[in-house]
């Protein structure tokens, strides 16, 4: 138990998060960066837009990806990073957006 609870300390201090980001009227970004190789380009891009999900889902809204960059670790840099930007629009199962307003 005592490693599998140092090994993620160790994970977790080599990456950071910026959470959801305000950027421009309606939009939003996340900035995630996995260090020295723990967490790859692909782990990095679905934790992104699975805080984007959780986040729109809050306003009853779902996530409409505006860009995204991905990088992986090259020569020039050690590790993974993934940028979102995103916005939340409305939810097409929403009833007010259906028409149904039951």
């Amino acid at each position: 138990m005592k490693k599998v609870i140092l090994m993620a300390a160790l994970l977790s201090g080599c990456a950071t998060h910026s959470g959801v980001i305000p950027e421009g009227k309606e939009g939003y970004l996340i900035l995630l960066s996995g260090g020295y190789g723990f967490a790859s380009a692909t782990d990095l891009k679905i934790a992104a837009h699975k805080e984007a999900n959780a986040f729109c889902a809050g306003l009853n809204k779902r996530p409409e990806t505006l860009s995204e960059k991905n990088a992986q670790p090259g020569i020039l840099s050690d590790f993974s990073e993934e940028e979102l930007k995103f916005r939340c629009i409305a939810n097409p199962d929403s009833p007010a957006v259906s028409g149904d307003a039951r």
